[in-house]
């Protein structure tokens, strides 16, 4: 009987046992693949095109749902509390009142030459003859008063827009504005020698 030159008898088992996880092969021992009628030795690159599809429908990569259970962030600049309804109209109201102040306050300031004149014709002092220095202090007074007023109106307006409470602006320019017209009323009386003396024999 011939002997088949192709065949190969199959490789004799080892007898010696097979080493576990984490231990070291004996000397001479090696490890034979178990045989897989399935295997492609050709395997072709995965198209990654399905993985990314999965990946969308599963909502991977996705924004998670917002928890309807909690408040969104307030945008940067704007208060996390609520303005009141009644900021609004009031800062108005108040800049509105502080405008008719301050022309107010600025026409005293120029007409403080008459009222010098009355002091004086009161309290039987003679004929006020205005300094100098009466026309520039009444003048840079009353530019202050304005100025005062336009610095609060744009405070207010940018603090409205930005949906803050402005209230406190008008109330302060308004405070400003008054010790301002009585300063300069003041610095404008003393400098009038004729009633320093008088005040001085009283």
């Amino acid at each position: 009987m011939s002997e088949n030159p192709d065949s190969v008898p199959p490789p004799a088992k080892d007898p010696r046992p097979r080493p576990q996880y984490g231990e070291l092969a004996p000397e001479g021992w090696a490890w034979q693949p178990p045989e897989d009628k399935d295997r492609v030795d050709a395997d072709p690159t995965p198209d990654p095109a399905p993985a990314v599809a999965d990946g969308v429908g599963s909502g991977a990569g996705a924004p998670p749902p917002a928890d309807p259970t909690i408040a969104p962030a307030a945008p940067p600049g704007q208060s996390k509390r609520p303005v009141p309804g009644w900021d609004r109209p009031l800062t108005i109201g108040l800049l509105t009142f502080g405008l008719l102040a301050t022309l107010y306050g600025a026409f005293s300031l120029g007409a403080l030459p008459d009222a010098m004149q009355m002091i004086y014709t009161q309290q039987g002092i003679g004929t006020y003859t205005p300094t100098a220095a009466i026309g520039p202090i009444t003048s840079i007074g009353a530019i202050a008063l304005v100025f005062i007023w336009l610095v609060a109106t744009t405070v207010s307006v940018r603090l409205l827009l930005r949906r803050r409470r402005a209230f406190y602006i008008p109330v302060i320019g308004g405070a400003l504005s008054t010790v301002t017209m009585f300063a300069f009323m003041l610095v404008a009386m003393l400098s009038d020698p004729t009633l320093i003396e008088f005040l001085s024999r009283q």
